[in-house]
Order: C-alpha cells, then structure tokens, then sequence
C-alpha cells in the first residue's frame, strides 16, 4: 500500500531544506515546492531530502527535476536532491 506523500520544508537565513516522505508524486511535489516558492527571496539555496520516500508515482522524479531547476533559475541559487538508498526505495 502506498503512503501518501508528506513534506516538510525548514527554512533559515538563506537556505531551506524540504523533507520528503512517504509515495513522491507529480501532485504532492508540485504542492510542495509552491511553498517553496514563497519563501522569503533571500533564500537562494534549497535541498530536497528524499531519503524518507518509500515509492515513486511515473513521472514525478521529471516534476521533481522540472520545479527544482525552476526554482533555481528564478532564485539565481541552488539546489539539490537526497536520493533515497537503492535499499530503502521501490519504483511504484
């Protein structure tokens, strides 16, 4: 059975980090990196820790790539993502 997906997103000075856990989907990542979107804009750096996802729903590692390299542009910062270990993840 799959969990749904849950975020968390920490935020300090400059950088933020969200937290990913449960099934990545193209609807539950597009939610969270609204939120992202508004943070406050001296926040240039963002990381996204999928460690906690247990499955992928088709397309939603592309949504992933596709907000992630958006937010990067619009913030002239950067990014990056957590994998999960080949362990700990299961294609859904």
């Amino acid at each position: 059975m799959k969990s749904p997906l849950h975020y968390t997103l920490e935020s300090h000075r400059d950088a933020a980090t969200l937290y990913v856990t449960g099934t990545l989907s193209v609807a539950g990542i597009t939610a969270a990196m609204h939120e992202a979107d508004a943070l406050p804009e001296q926040v240039r750096s963002l990381r996204v820790d999928l460690r906690g996802m247990s499955t992928a729903e088709p397309g939603a590692f592309d949504a992933l790539a596709f907000t992630s390299r958006r937010w990067r542009d619009m913030r002239g910062g950067s990014t990056r993502i957590d994998l999960p270990r080949d362990e700990e993840f299961q294609a859904a």
